[in-house]
């Protein structure tokens, strides 16, 4: 999905943007680092992922023991975040790009790579 679509699906969960934080490929897709995603990743904070229990179902992923699947493209980290840690981009908490960068890297999936290489650049860490 495009930066419109994404937007749009994400609106359409209806969150409280104070709340939560986009991370991931959605983080270069706000950047406009890239021009499409697969999915809609975000970092939700978690007192807020307990009140969402209640009119949410989410499913365990088993990629990693903080992530929480809802329907089959938005994925939910439950972890806190600061106002720090974010950028506000049109409207939206969005993680630094600092931050994803290093997530990229310590984690070294192959599939991060070529992600990995264009924040670099656009930092001028490369």
């Amino acid at each position: 999905m495009n930066k419109k679509e994404y937007l749009e699906k994400l609106d359409k969960l209806n969150l409280d943007k104070d709340k939560y934080c986009i991370i991931s490929g959605g983080v270069m897709l706000m950047h406009n680092l890239k021009d499409k995603t697969n999915d809609i990743d975000i970092k939700i904070l978690p007192d807020y992922f307990e009140e969402l229990k209640k009119d949410y179902t989410f499913n365990k992923s088993p990629k990693f023991s903080y992530l929480y699947e809802l329907g089959d493209d938005v994925e939910l980290a439950v972890q806190d975040f600061t106002k720090d840690d974010v950028d506000i981009i049109d409207g939206y908490q969005v993680l630094k790009l600092e931050i994803e960068l290093d997530w990229k890297i310590e984690h070294k999936r192959e599939k991060d790579e070529e992600s990995i290489k264009i924040i670099k650049k656009y930092l001028g860490l490369e």
